[in-house]
């Protein structure tokens, strides 16, 4: 299991359902973003430091 991952995905469901509730989105859409954002947030963070070993 990949800690990130998980961390990306409960961060991202948290956001999103937080929107739902401040902004009226319908709540299964907004987990549903809200997870994909995190798991984008996610891959980028993992890219960033696969190029920083890379260059080291």
């Amino acid at each position: 299991m990949n800690i990130p991952i998980f961390r990306g995905v409960i961060l991202g469901g948290t956001v999103g359902l937080t929107a739902s509730l401040i902004f009226g989105i319908d709540p299964l859409r907004a987990l549903i973003l809200g997870v994909l954002c995190g798991l984008l947030g996610v891959a980028t963070r993992v890219a960033i430091e696969n190029r920083k070993e890379k260059d080291k």
